[in-house]
C-alpha cells in the first residue's frame, strides 16, 4: 500500500487557525476529512480494527490537546502520517523489544537446562551478534532492526520509510550477509562449544 495522497482543504489553514483558537466545529472538519485516509495506513501496518482506532483517536486528541501549534504546520495531511508512524514505531519497540532478535541470534533451548557454562557460551554469541549489528550502516541497522527487533515485515518497512520495497529487501540481504560473516569469522568457535544446536542467524 502506498502512502494515502491527501487532499488538502482549500481552506485548511484558516481551519488550522480556527481550531488553534478553540473551534470544535473547524477541528471536526479536519477530523472528518483525514480519518479515513489515516485509518487506511495504520490498519494497513497494524491489521487491527481496534489498535488502529485506538492510534487514531490519540493522535486527534493530542492534537487537540496542543492545538494552539496548529498554525505553524504548513501540511496538516503530512504531519498526521508522521504522527501515526511514529506511533507505530514507538508502540512496536516497547511491546517487542528484542524478543525477536534474541530469538534470531541464540538457540531454543528448555527452560531450566542451561548450565552456567552455556549461559557463558550464549551470552558472548550474542556480544558478538550486537557488535555486527552496530557495524552496520546507519539506514541498513534501522531497516535490520525494525525487521529483526520489531517484526515488521519489508514491505511494512518499506510503508512507513517512504522506500521502495526492493530496496528495502536489498537492505536486509546485505545485513544479514555481513552478520552471518561476522559471526562465523568472531564467534564461530563458540558453535562447536554449544551443546543441543542452535538455531543460526536467519537461516
Amino acid at each position: 500500500m502506498e502512502r494515502e495522497k491527501y487532499t488538502k482543504l482549500t481552506d485548511e489553514q484558516a481551519l488550522l487557525q480556527r481550531t488553534a483558537e478553540g473551534s470544535r466545529e473547524a477541528f471536526s472538519i479536519l477530523y472528518t476529512h483525514y480519518y479515513t485516509g489515516l485509518y487506511r495506513f495504520v490498519f494497513f501496518i497494524l491489521k487491527s480494527p481496534e489498535d488502529s482506532e485506538e492510534i487514531i483517536q490519540d493522535i486527534f486528541l493530542k492534537i487537540w490537546v496542543k492545538r494552539q501549534t496548529l498554525p505553524g504546520i504548513r501540511s496538516f495531511g503530512d504531519y498526521l502520517f508522521r504522527m501515526a508512524k511514529n506511533r507505530i514505531l514507538d508502540d512496536s519497540k516497547r511491546s517487542r523489544t528484542h524478543r525477536r532478535l534474541n530469538r534470531q541470534i541464540a538457540p531454543d533451548t528448555e527452560e531450566g537446562t542451561d548450565s552456567p557454562f552455556d549461559d557463558l557460551l550464549f551470552q558472548q554469541y550474542h556480544v558478538a551478534a550486537q557488535e555486527a549489528i552496530r557495524q552496520l550502516s546507519d539506514r541498513r541497522r534501522e531497516i535490520f532492526l525494525m525487521n529483526a527487533r520489531d517484526e515488521l515485515t519489508a514491505r511494512e518497512i518499506a510503508v512507513l520509510l517512504n522506500i521502495s520495497l526492493p530496496a528495502v529487501k536489498k537492505q536486509l540481504h546485505e545485513a544479514r550477509h555481513f552478520i552471518k560473516d561476522y559471526l562465523v569469522k568472531n564467534a564461530g568457535w563458540l558453535l562447536f562449544f554449544i551443546i543441543g544446536g542452535i538455531l543460526f542467524l536467519f537461516q
